[in-house]
């Protein structure tokens, strides 16, 4: 009977070990994933931030979500990263271009073309949207 009760007990602790251990693989996996991902966003924006290499300054205006400009400039090809040091307002994003200096032009109408631009667009007002200009233009 005691030997019984001892089983039931191993197969109880088995049954919540197992899951566990696979939670805690899952926290730790994730972590590093988070870590390498952060890590990748902070090359990013040090490369972007060189002296050496062409870039646009893009102030984001109130209201805007800086995650969409980001997404909407890497999806349309064009190295995009947040400022590492951004202003007491507004973040700023730098652009580059892959292979030459980023078209102002192009990139002005990527900008101005960018939906989904409220934080929270069911109780925020609409976004006013001027003309896009950066940070190098009066």
């Amino acid at each position: 009977m005691h030997a019984g009760r001892c089983a039931g007990y191993d197969d109880y602790m088995g049954a919540v070990f197992v899951p566990v251990i696979l939670l805690i693989v899952v926290v730790v996996l994730a972590w590093i994933a988070l870590k390498r991902f952060g890590r990748r966003e902070i090359q990013a924006s040090d490369q972007l931030q060189n002296a050496d290499r062409a870039t646009l300054r893009y102030q984001v205006p109130a209201g805007q979500d800086p995650a969409v400009v980001l997404s909407g400039l890497r999806r349309a090809g064009y190295d995009a990263s947040a400022d590492s040091e951004p202003g007491p307002s507004s973040p700023i994003v730098i652009i580059g271009a892959r292979g030459g200096d980023p078209d102002r032009e192009a990139v002005r109408r990527t900008l101005a073309d960018l939906d989904g631009t409220n934080v929270v667009p069911g109780e925020s007002a609409s976004v006013e949207r001027s003309r896009v200009r950066f940070a190098d233009e009066p």
